[in-house]
């Protein structure tokens, strides 16, 4: 799918341009004007707007997704091989009671180049689980950058969710894995999306990471089930762990 990203602008009063009790002793005091208040858009006199305009390339304001997971994928893995020759003379050194120990530092990381974005494996843990069934557009929003800094291309998202659950799940200490279950199923139904809580989870904000690992450990436990292919998505997950 091709996802538009619009900015909304609008002109407010925020105040007068010279301080009326104090006279400005700088051009920096006009620049930057400490007197002006920076309440919130929403209360302020509103002059003009709003008008959307397209974002531009930085902001992601035209995107093809799956061309986007493709050059994701590619930089990614442009940069970890620009680095070879650097790491493969990388050494870490552990220093502890019995002496010191060097580990080159590919050996402690065997899969460094293997190594697959947080925002392909999102698209691809949606395609592999329950939630498949759905179109992905509509649940999640898509907050792009391609910026260049330091000669480094840095480029992602943040996903954003088109409708939140009304409260975060967290673990409390003492709570069952079956209750977590529950609460999670409830997410779930709230939002009308099979597995929704483990993207919420990705997300980092409304489902405490904290909860995948719990019902992880209870998958593996035989405690809980789920189906199976979400259940591999999850176990996956707890593996090599990724949020935003």
């Amino acid at each position: 799918f091709i996802q538009l990203s619009l900015g909304r602008e609008i002109e407010i009063l925020a105040g007068p341009v010279v301080d009326p009790d104090y006279r400005p002793y700088s051009a920096d005091d006009l620049l930057e004007p400490s007197w002006v208040s920076r309440d919130s858009a929403a209360e302020a006199q509103q002059l003009a707007g709003p008008v959307y305009r397209l974002r531009g390339r930085a902001g992601g304001g035209i995107v093809h997704m799956r061309s986007f997971l493709a050059r994701r994928a590619r930089i990614d893995k442009e940069q970890r091989e620009a680095s070879r020759p650097e790491l493969e003379n990388r050494i870490i050194r552990e220093v502890g009671p019995d002496g010191t120990r060097d580990t080159a530092f590919l050996d402690a990381n065997p899969d460094w180049f293997d190594f697959v974005p947080r925002e392909n494996r999102f698209f691809a843990d949606w395609e592999r689980s329950s939630a498949c069934a759905h179109r992905i557009f509509d649940h999640w929003a898509f907050d792009i950058h391609d910026l260049e800094d330091r000669r480094r291309r840095e480029i992602g998202f943040i996903p954003r969710p088109l409708k939140m659950p009304a409260e975060r799940l967290l673990v409390d200490e003492g709570v069952s894995v079956h209750r977590l279950m529950e609460r999670t199923e409830a997410i779930d139904a709230e939002v009308g999306l099979p597995f929704a809580w483990f993207f919420f989870m990705t997300h980092g904000h409304w489902v405490d990471p904290d909860v995948g690992h719990t019902i992880a450990d209870g998958l593996r436990a035989g405690r809980v089930r789920l189906p199976d292919r979400d259940a591999a998505v999850l176990l996956a997950w707890a593996d090599k762990k990724y949020l935003f």
